[in-house]
């Protein structure tokens, strides 16, 4: 079977034209004097409660084992839903999701009106959540 050619959208080279979440990254989006207050399409905007501080920094318990974060850029991650999307069908404000914690758009420090600050979060498509949780 012959390789696939590249399409002409994968030689594009960024632009300002074309979005590139790989910039913010560090969870920098730049609305340090607003507050954010809807999310477009199957936006899910997430806040990280399995993180944890300590004198080494932050961390991810799993199993009594703390991992740095710098460490688990393909581990499962658990969220509690801050907004969602118009478009959004399964998952609902409050709820706990699980999904790979490589596959969205971080964000620190963000204001969320009518919820307060989000500390460590990811923006996500729904369609990248692998399930919803509830605890037992």
């Amino acid at each position: 079977m012959p390789a696939e050619l590249p399409t002409e959208l994968d030689n594009l080279k960024n632009s300002k034209s074309l979005i590139d979440l790989d910039g913010h990254s560090g969870g920098f989006f730049g609305l340090d004097e607003y507050k954010l207050s809807f999310v477009f399409a199957d936006i899910v905007l997430v806040e990280m409660i399995d993180e944890v501080e300590d004198a080494q920094g932050s961390a991810i318990q799993r199993n009594g084992l703390f991992i740095p974060t710098n460490a688990v850029t393909k581990a499962w991650r658990k969220a509690k839903v801050v907004l969602t999307g118009p478009s959004v069908k399964y998952c609902k404000v409050n709820d706990i999701v699980v999904f790979p914690n490589d596959k969205g758009a971080s964000v620190s420090n963000l204001e969320i009106e009518g919820y307060g600050k989000v500390k460590k979060g990811m923006f996500l498509n729904e369609e990248r959540l692998f399930g919803i949780c509830k605890k037992m």
